[in-house]
């Protein structure tokens, strides 16, 4: 599937769809991610493990221009934030990559203009 989802994300940037992450799982990603434009070096510096569409919940993104948009949305970053993953269960399941989720990194976006 890795294939078809570098595909996917090949095209989204080819369309000319600009997005930022916003969100990014810290079993994959760290703090210095967040606020990354979606581009083709974003690609080319992803962790083998990341599914290059973020299909797997490693980050989340905030698509802010591209073709369907009648004008831009404009933004600017505001703060970054660690929440930890609250577990409520004696089990735990470990993804197959071996990945452990602690928390996530957010990133506010506010709107300018």
């Amino acid at each position: 599937m890795e294939n078809g989802h570098k595909n996917l994300i090949n095209d989204f940037i080819n369309l000319q769809f600009k997005a930022v992450i916003c969100c990014a799982n810290d079993g994959y990603l760290g703090e210095e991610w967040l606020g990354r434009e979606i581009d083709k070096l974003f690609i080319e510096q992803l962790p083998a493990v990341v599914d290059p569409c973020g299909e797997n919940g490693e980050y989340h993104t905030f698509c802010y221009d591209g073709p369907i948009f009648q004008k831009e949305i404009s933004f600017t970053f505001g703060e970054k934030v660690y929440k930890s993953l609250k577990i409520k269960t004696d089990t735990v399941s470990i993804p197959s990559s071996n990945v452990m989720t602690k928390g996530f990194w957010f990133c506010d976006l506010l709107p300018t203009g």
